[in-house]
């Protein structure tokens, strides 16, 4: 071939090339969201404006609240629907249908729960007003569906088509977050194991309820600031003696993983007596996963008769977080215990049927057809399901597990939320919360008559002869729930503040009705420390705490390298590192490198210390992991005394085990040529976002992730913070003074990764950057009205 004709082939298939690329960019780019016009919507009772400010946040004017729903559905399909899309999928177990075989055996784990079916049933026993508003939100997002010039672009990758809303699709993504959020059971099985192959004594060492850093609500007349700590007895030589015990074989697989991240969030408020002007302010910030785009979208919604401003969730009508013209609420998950995993017992004759406290009894069979994208046959799937729940796991000794969960029970969910819009007190919203029935949450209300209260939703379990905290068998009658109990609930408070960080909020002996299993409270620490140190806040004040980096939890383990290390040490990683975390200014710090070591070195020496504890478990069990919320507690105890019996025999003293555990810890750090001991925390912590989507769309990474950058923060600040996981929004206001408020949200309004708005607030939430709770001045308008 002549350079020529060479030269015009390759200037033909460039064009080619040019051409597709264009035209893939043409059809993508046609499923951007509107931006202005008339659009009609079904229901619509009359026409409803839909205003814009730059970063797209709704501002939705309608002549009634059912209206209002019809153009925030409209928003949340046109921004968000594949996001949507996926919740409903994931509840439902029918993710599969649309991403093919990688996501079968998500459904396959999530079909025996048959949410569907349960969701449709709800619909006929909701109040019609619910139903009416599901209906509203269902038209509106179905019309913005409709509007939208090209499936969302997620859709062409998949080679699928979006299929329409439906009423209990809503409520599959309540399903969805109240499984996630109210995940008790996720932690319970390996208790199982301990329970039945460890001492008691150090059973109960290995599993306390009580921290040293505990700050409860609620105190009773002679209780301490922690609300009843009780250190946990460590076990004599005659319950454990590791002295005695073989070297542990070394192992690649860590055994003690307690939940350092997770469903989480702060928040607090203050009277008006404490409010700088004179208001009741209330600040939340949620923790769950970062990704792009966020779960939350922000809307604002107006009527006749009221407004409702703040963030909700795509798929769900109405505001989660946020205001109305008269108070403001705020969530954080509480931790109440929601769910038990029931030992089935099998008849020895009989394998298809189960031991009940009447006799045996048979199991529940049904069938379901999991369909599968690119195949042309279903997936089969025989459910078993018994008085108690559905059969969906097995224990370590083989035996299968019912859970028995409040999602699963007749009256286990509501819609009554929704009535936040319209609240006009705190007594009013706690009135509301008291009655809804979903993911227990701590609630935190101020209203503009300067009031603040709390309090915890429900279905709240009451249980007969168990505390819920590990599998147990019900089948001899002595174990079962007894209904619901009380939710609990506080109206103002003697210092005028109130808080909760995802801890212990009752005293001790109220706190077991609830859980035995709490996590660390040194966030909730942190906030009664800093709510104490001036007489009143503004927002800002608020949004300062927010951000704040300070890590106490980390002294300990900063005293414990400086005693383990003598004053001769010649080592040269211990004497760089000491020098290090002496200089550390106690904060996790972009620029410290002295948290980055006590961060690597607490992880490792909660697997060294409690792993030789352990060793009856895991013989029992190769699979079993240690997840106790508390373990830091366990730790810190062991760190105070030190116990020569639990400190295996390869190690003289505890302070050779000590020494060994950070330099092995610091070895580890040095193979990693880009970040060594002389990094810093920013260095190691650094964002690391990204849409699902971005591995498969390697040419378009850039465009499909937040760029790269070090968190200041730690999972013991109250800046929660991790490569990929942090507060997904902040939210500091007053109802009563709504233009002073603060909302910064990670990311942004669009999941387009086209839009201008798909990551346009993400540089002020990194920065910490005071953005406002309402939104700006309108630049677009879109009109909605009722079809002709």
């Amino acid at each position: 071939m002549s350079f020529d004709r060479a030269k015009r082939v390759s200037f033909g298939v460039l064009g080619s090339l040019l051409l597709v690329g264009g035209g893939a960019y043409a059809v993508v780019a046609a499923s951007l969201p509107r931006r202005a016009g008339e659009v009609p919507v079904a229901g619509l009772e009359a026409p409803v404006t839909i205003e814009l400010d730059a970063r797209a946040i709704p501002r939705v004017g309608a002549q009634s609240f059912a209206d209002a729903l019809r153009g925030q559905g409209y928003m949340h399909a046109q921004e968000r629907f594949f996001q949507m899309d996926l919740l409903r999928r994931s509840a439902a177990g029918e993710l599969a249908e649309l991403a093919g075989e990688r996501a079968l055996g998500l459904d396959l784990a999530q079909r025996p729960f048959d949410f569907r079916s349960r969701a449709r049933a709800l619909l006929n026993e909701l109040p019609a007003e619910q139903v009416a508003w599901l209906a509203a939100y269902t038209d509106g997002v179905n019309a913005g569906l409709d509007d939208l010039r090209s499936r969302p672009p997620e859709y062409w990758l998949i080679r699928a088509r979006p299929t329409p809303w439906q009423l209990e699709d809503s409520l599959l993504v309540v399903f969805a977050f109240y499984t996630m959020l109210s995940n008790n059971e996720s932690y319970e099985r390996p208790q199982g194991v301990m329970r039945a192959t460890l001492p008691p004594a150090l059973y109960e060492f290995l599993t306390p309820s009580t921290s040293r850093f505990d700050r409860p609500l609620v105190l009773n007349a002679g209780d301490d600031a922690t609300g009843g700590y009780l250190p946990a007895p460590i076990p004599a030589a005659t319950v454990i003696d590791l002295r005695s015990a073989p070297p542990s074989p070394p192992s690649t697989r860590s055994r003690v993983d307690p939940p350092l991240l997770g469903p989480a969030s702060n928040q607090w408020a203050v009277t008006a007596e404490r409010g700088a002007d004179g208001h009741a302010i209330l600040a939340n910030d949620p923790h769950l996963g970062l990704r792009l785009p966020n779960v939350f979208y922000r809307s604002e919604l107006e009527w006749p008769t009221g407004a409702v401003r703040g963030a909700g969730i795509p798929g769900l009508p109405g505001i989660l977080i946020g205001a109305n013209t008269a108070v403001a609420w705020g969530a954080t998950v509480s931790n109440a215990d929601q769910s038990d995993w029931v030992v089935i017992e099998l008849d020895p004759e009989d394998a298809g049927r189960y031991r009940t406290p009447e006799g045996y009894e048979p199991f529940g069979v049904s069938r379901a057809a999991v369909r599968v994208a690119g195949r042309a046959d279903p997936e089969p799937l025989t459910i078993r399901t018994t008085r108690w729940g559905p059969v969906v796991a097995i224990d370590w000794r083989d035996r299968p597990l019912a859970l028995h969960a409040t999602w699963l029970e007749p009256r286990g969910l509501n819609l009554d939320v929704l009535a936040l819009a319209s609240v006009a007190s705190v007594a009013e919203g706690q009135a509301v919360l008291d009655r809804w029935a979903g993911p227990s949450l701590n609630w935190m209300l101020a209203d503009a008559n300067g009031a603040i209260g709390w309090v915890v939703n429900g279905p709240l379990p009451q249980r007969l002869g168990l505390d819920g905290s590990r599998p147990e068998s019900w089948a001899d009658g002595n174990r079962n729930w007894s209904g619901y109990g009380p939710r609990p609930s506080l109206s103002g408070s003697a210092d005028g503040a109130l808080f909760t960080a995802n801890n212990r909020t009752l005293a001790r002996e109220q706190a077991v009705a609830l859980s035995r299993m709490w996590m660390r409270p040194l966030r909730a620490k942190r906030i009664a420390e800093l709510l104490a140190a001036q007489a009143a806040f503004d927002e800002r004040d608020f949004l300062s705490m927010q951000l704040d980096t300070r890590a106490e939890g980390y002294e300990q383990i900063r005293s414990t390298v400086l005693d383990a290390l003598p004053s001769d040490e010649a080592e040269p990683l211990l004497v760089k590192a000491r020098a290090h975390v002496e200089a550390w200014n106690g904060r996790a710090d972009v620029d410290q490198r002295g948290f980055r070591i006590l961060h690597a070195y607490y992880r490792a020496l909660l697997e060294r210390a409690l792993g030789p504890l352990l060793a009856g478990a895991v013989e029992a069990d190769p699979t079993f992991v240690y997840r106790w919320p508390l373990a830091d507690e366990v730790l810190r105890r062991l760190l105070e005394e030190q116990p020569a019996h639990l400190l295996t025999r390869e190690h003289a003293s505890w302070q050779a085990f000590l020494r060994q555990v950070l330099l092995d810890t610091l070895q580890a750090i040095e193979r990693d040529p880009a970040h060594g001991v002389d990094a810093s925390w920013g260095e190691v912590n650094e964002l690391d976002v990204r849409h699902p989507f971005a591995a498969q769309l390697a040419l378009l990474a850039h465009w499909l992730e937040l760029p790269p950058a070090p968190l200041p923060g730690s999972t013991l600040s109250l800046r929660v913070a991790a490569p990929d996981y942090g507060a997904l929004i902040r939210l500091a206001v007053a109802p009563a003074a709504p233009s002073e408020g603060i909302l910064e949200m990670a990311g942004g309004q669009s999941g387009h990764f086209l839009s201008p708005q798909f990551r346009d607030q993400h540089s002020a939430w990194l920065e910490g950057e005071p953005t406002p709770f309402l939104a700006g001045p309108a630049v677009a308008r879109i009109t909605l009205r009722p079809p002709r």
